[in-house]
């Protein structure tokens, strides 16, 4: 699939009136949350749809696969380190409800992570750098 196919896809999923159209676009990307060999799929849609429900996807993708799935020690420090630095160079331009959608995967994979790593408990000093760079350019 294309990713301006997803993206299509992805503004059925979030916005259709119609049910049926709704539910055949839920059904076609369910595969995303499903099956863990789509979570790098996930961060090349992060990287370069410009959608935000395709956005939307890919986040509450990587937040089912990280509750719903053993993953591997490194698998959660890498997505951990890839949403700490997309939050930074990405997170003010994004939509709020991304925002918001990211942040909420970033805690799951803190406290899924919390007593497994040392640098899962960095994520606030982490957070504070990014964001006091934000602040001080605003």
């Amino acid at each position: 699939m294309e990713l301006a196919q997803l993206e299509a896809l992805c503004e059925r999923l979030y916005n259709s009136q119609d049910s049926v159209e709704r539910a055949h676009a839920e059904n076609t990307l369910k595969c995303f949350s499903m099956n863990t060999d789509y979570i790098s799929q996930c961060q090349y849609i992060l990287d370069h749809a410009l959608t935000p429900y395709a956005l939307m996807l890919a986040s509450s993708s990587l937040l089912k696969q990280v509750t719903e799935h053993s993953l591997a020690l490194q698998l959660r420090l890498d997505i951990r380190n890839y949403l700490i630095n997309y939050l930074a160079t990405r997170g003010p331009k994004l939509q709020p409800f991304v925002t918001a959608s990211l942040i909420q995967l970033l805690c799951r994979v803190t406290k899924f992570g919390w007593f497994d790593d040392d640098h899962f408990r960095n994520v606030v000093k982490e957070s504070m750098n990014f964001l006091s760079q934000v602040t001080c350019s605003a």
